[in-house]
Formats: C-alpha cells, sequence, structure tokens
C-alpha cells in the first residue's frame, strides 16, 4: 500500500505547469458514409510557463491518440510562442471513437505536457456540465 501511494505521489503534475479554464465537446457525423464520425474538443487553459519550458506533446481521449493545434488567445501574433499567465486554447480531433453504452459516461481528453525532460499528464474533469456539450 505505501509503494503504490509513493508512486502516486511521485507521479502527480507540477500544480502549477497548466490551469485548465474550460472544455467542450462537439460529436459529428460526416455526410457521406466513408467520411465516418469524430469528436471535436476544445480545452481553454492559463499557462504558468513559457513555451521555452513547457512543451504540449499529446492529447489523447481513453487512450487514442488526437491530432490537435495550440493557439495562443492572449497574442495570436506570437502563434505557438507564449508567455507565463498566456491564455491558451486547445483544439483536438478524435476520428472514428469507439462505440459506447448508452450509459457510460464519455471520455475525457487527457493533455501530456513535457517540462524539464520529464512528460505530465493533465486530465480534463470527467462529466458533463448542463450546458450541452461543456465539461464540469
Amino acid at each position: 500500500m505505501l509503494y503504490i501511494l509513493l508512486i502516486f505521489v511521485f507521479l502527480q503534475p507540477p500544480p502549477d505547469l497548466i490551469r485548465i479554464l474550460e472544455a467542450t465537446r462537439q460529436e459529428w457525423t460526416g455526410g457521406r458514409e466513408e467520411t465516418g464520425k469524430g469528436v471535436n474538443y476544445e480545452i481553454k487553459l492559463v499557462v504558468d510557463k513559457k513555451s521555452t519550458k513547457l512543451k504540449f506533446v499529446s492529447v489523447t481521449v481513453d487512450q487514442q491518440g488526437c491530432s490537435y493545434k495550440v493557439n495562443n488567445i492572449s497574442d495570436p501574433e506570437r502563434g505557438n510562442r507564449y508567455r507565463k499567465g498566456d491564455t491558451l486554447m486547445i483544439s483536438a480531433l478524435l476520428k472514428n471513437p469507439p462505440e459506447y453504452p448508452p450509459k457510460k459516461l464519455k471520455p475525457y481528453p487527457v493533455i501530456g505536457c513535457s517540462f524539464k525532460n520529464k512528460i505530465y499528464y493533465f486530465p480534463v474533469r470527467q462529466g458533463i456540465d448542463a450546458t450541452p456539450g461543456k465539461y464540469k
């Protein structure tokens, strides 16, 4: 038991790398059979480190990789470069997700970040808010 607790403590992400403000999800189905289906995620967050120290390395949903793009909302001209305190929007796309039973909660995204040669994972909280498509 102590061993599990120690692993849990060491694997915890530093609390001051990012702060997630909100996340939304939008399921879609293509108009043609071969276009498939997917889920678009938008995750708004504030970074507490600048881009030279913190890199976004992955967005996964239920262990499936998503294609993603990071936009700087605070200063769009800087592109992928950001500073401490900037607000970012991560847009992620999960193509052809597996079918889930109707009563099962939808899986939520997990953001992977690299900081000082270590990778940390930040799960977006599970649960749907009263607003359609928004997570709590």
